[in-house]
């Protein structure tokens, strides 16, 4: 279970999402009645728990950097990084197995895509309500905060940034040694190795404190 101290309050919280927690918000994707905003959301989820990529390099990403390759789909986030006065860009490849129910949400999305006329430039378009209707407008894309409020508009308890802390204890758990804070930085594409390592010392210390809670628990029985 998710060591969560005070869950109502994002400062407060560090953790990891639980598997609980994370089929509750993809449940309540089906309270949404309007296909393509449906379809979206469970999308969002699903790439956001497979790749653990930040809000921004999700809703930028051009429709076109994903791609169906054999048994794989490749999506290719753009990373910014800037250096002095200019923005560095590179592209980094994520690829999803096909068999994966996550990577399927995230193929159903696609495939409604792709039925539009004329086709989204970007793989999160921006859409408005006219009289009831819901219109995707191809040429622009929705802001990493749109994401964030349709994340936190299906569950009070989870937000972009954690998935990065739980993509990185996935990581961790099948291999706790030092070595998996280049692979958590590698993963994540993190800039340095440090940071790499902050995601391994705040695992560490989620499972010692729980240990010593269970210790306690013991004793006190």
């Amino acid at each position: 279970m998710t060591n969560v101290r005070n869950s109502d309050s994002r400062e407060n919280r560090q953790t990891m999402i639980s598997e609980s927690e994370f089929q509750d918000a993809l449940n309540r994707t089906k309270e949404i009645k309007n296909d393509f905003l449906r379809l979206r959301a469970l999308a969002i989820l699903s790439v956001l728990r497979l790749t653990g990529k930040r809000r921004g390099e999700i809703a930028i990403l051009p429709l076109e950097n994903l791609k169906l390759e054999g048994r794989f789909l490749n999506v290719s986030f753009i990373l910014e990084k800037k250096r002095k006065e200019k923005v560095l860009q590179k592209l980094a490849t994520k690829s999803l197995p096909l068999s994966d129910i996550l990577t399927q949400n995230i193929m159903a999305y696609l495939e409604y895509l792709n039925k539009l006329e004329p086709k989204p430039k970007f793989w999160l378009p921006r859409a408005k309500s006219v009289f009831g209707t819901i219109i995707v407008l191809t040429d622009s894309h929705i802001s990493g905060r749109q994401v964030f409020n349709i994340v936190r508009g299906l569950s009070e308890t989870i937000w972009p940034h954690l998935f990065r802390e739980t993509v990185a204890s996935d990581v961790i758990k099948q291999d706790n040694s030092i070595i998996a804070a280049f692979k958590v930085q590698r993963r994540l594409d993190l800039a340095d190795f440090p940071t790499g390592f902050n995601y391994l010392k705040r695992f560490a210390t989620d499972v010692i404190e729980r240990e010593e809670q269970k210790a306690d628990i013991i004793i006190r029985e």
